[in-house]
């Protein structure tokens, strides 16, 4: 029982599975019928199909008929579906795809109306049928046009979970679900981080792990043959992985792209006041470093006062951060901004020090692409909000024949990429002799700058551009390009710079007059390698 009290604390703060409940507890969320869930993309490009996400969990136990599916936007009927199915699958996903004709450039508010039998009574619900949720309709964004990008770039998500991470307190869409939403909405790759401890689970219990890791290699067979039958979207298989930070305690780690699986127990709750995660930093490293990317996850969110005194959870220090055998920091977690603001500074305070670190933007979305719900108070309380949403948050990569995930993770590691959440932005440094260097590269004397921005009306005018040289004789960053008059979409420009000593880096950033925002990775200067 006192197990049981120690995660009913921890669930304040995860995510919901509402059907888990403990021994002894009453939970009010709980209800005889499975999960229903409707998810739809944030946005989506004007003249492309609409898909709609039903997800339907733990049928298993509480079978259903799904007999009708109604589709309205901003008031007026949309589609309707009429799949009179019997469920009685532990995880069950349907998508219907439907014209967008119908539905208002700009924003909309779709509602998706479930009809369904259980136990022979007809019941329905709105976008979801958990307790203490609004039931809103989900909000969707009609664009005239992609999400901005130049020349070969390509875009995608660094940092979600699909359904093979399952627990008693989370779950995400399948593998080739989330691809088809984020194709959608414009993505070109995701990476699938689930969770170690949850990869080495038996496939039909959460509870009991498996030796033989069957859970583990179903995962990486099935974003093999989705990439081996898809030319024009690619998944990167990753793991999201518990390790021990320099002080002992539990951060997590993106690995993506290994054939190994790596063991992360230590914040998984399957072993109480035993939180020590198998692998350090170090041993993870020595590990997977020779064929995988290693990138610290969302390294400087604090965790909840409760997390860390009971599953000894921690954020990632400026010692492990500044480790130069990981590629790289996830800085952005689609979260708030004053928190992305944060995580900026911490980097640049990193930079500053002389530290080359390469910064990715994702948003740890399990299977949330409009709506964000989790358990507010255990087993009494749902609450809702738009952070953590697949794709809010972005990486722009380029590089040579981004087709593969081998060359996408390359670009990654290299820092031929930007963060965004919104607009595109390729920044260039260039010496006398006009030798050109991208993001990641270096600049042993650096004589001139190209910038070229591009944003769109879904994401606003052009308000802002800078770019910055961090010294690092001052440690201090200096703006030596500013440009505050933009009523434009576009800007492609070239300007001189040749500091007196170059021992630094070189950075840009874009904002719009809708807070939207593009931020380089740094061009090193005064390094010969």
């Amino acid at each position: 029982m006192f197990d049981d009290l120690m995660l009913a604390l921890l669930l304040i703060f995860l995510y919901a599975e509402t059907h888990y409940r403990f021994r002894y507890f009453f939970s009010w969320l709980k209800k005889p019928e499975p999960e229903i869930i409707a998810d739809i993309p944030s946005r989506i490009q004007k003249h492309s199909i609409f898909p709609i996400l039903i997800i339907i969990k733990d049928a298993d136990k509480y079978p259903i008929k799904l007999i009708d599916i109604f589709v309205t936007s901003n008031g007026r009927s949309v589609h309707s579906y009429h799949p009179n199915q019997y469920i009685n699958d532990p995880y069950k996903e349907f998508i219907y795809e439907c014209d967008i004709s119908a539905l208002s450039q700009g924003a909309n508010a779709v509602n998706v109306k479930i009809v369904y039998e259980r136990n022979g009574k007809i019941r329905l619900c709105n976008n979801d049928n958990h307790r203490g949720t609004s039931h809103a309709p989900l909000p969707l964004y009609i664009s005239e046009s992609p999400i901005p990008t130049i020349g070969t770039g390509v875009i995608g998500e660094t940092h979600t979970h699909t359904n093979y991470t399952s627990d008693q307190v989370e779950f995400g869409a399948s593998v080739s679900g989330t691809a088809r939403l984020a194709r959608a909405m414009g993505f070109d790759f995701y990476c699938a981080t689930d969770h170690s401890y949850d990869l080495d689970d038996m496939p039909d219990n959460y509870l009991k792990n498996d030796p033989q890791l069957s859970k583990c290699k179903k995962f990486k067979s099935e974003v093999e043959n989705f990439n081996a039958q898809n030319d024009s979207f690619i998944i990167i298989p990753g793991e999201e992985v518990t390790i021990r930070n320099h002080k002992g305690y539990n951060v997590h780690c993106l690995v993506y792209n290994s054939p190994d699986f790596y063991p992360g127990s230590g914040d998984g709750a399957e072993r109480w006041f035993r939180w020590k995660s198998e692998l350090s930093l170090a041993e993870l490293i020595s590990l997977a470093k020779k064929n995988a990317s290693i990138f610290a996850a969302h390294p400087f969110e604090d965790p909840p006062l409760l997390q860390k005194l009971f599953i000894g959870r921690d954020k990632w220090t400026d010692i492990d951060c500044s480790n130069p055998n990981i590629d790289g920091l996830q800085l952005i977690n689609g979260a708030t901004r004053q928190l992305n603001d944060r995580a900026k500074q911490k980097w640049i305070d990193l930079l500053l020090q002389g530290f080359r670190i390469t910064g990715i933007a994702g948003n740890d979305a399990h299977g949330n692409f409009s709506r964000f719900r989790q358990v507010g108070f255990p087993f009494f309380t749902m609450r809702e909000n738009y952070l953590h949403l697949f794709g809010k948050w972005f990486t722009g990569v380029y590089g040579v024949d981004l087709t593969t995930k081998e060359n996408i993770l390359s670009a990654l590691s290299s820092g031929n990429c930007y963060l965004s959440n919104g607009p595109a932005i390729e920044f260039k440094v260039g010496d006398k002799k006009e030798d050109w260097k991208t993001m990641g590269e270096n600049v042993l004397q650096p004589h001139s700058l190209r910038i070229h921005v591009l944003s769109g009306l879904e994401f606003g005018q052009l308000k802002e551009v800078k770019i910055f040289f961090g010294n690092y004789d001052t440690r201090k960053e200096q703006i030596i390009y500013q440009n505050s008059d933009l009523p434009t979409y576009e800007l492609a420009t070239q300007i001189d710079f040749t500091p007196e000593n170059p021992s630094g880096y070189l950075r840009a950033e874009v904002h719009t007059d809708i807070e939207h925002q593009a931020l380089s990775n740094p061009v090193w200067t005064g390094i010969k390698n």
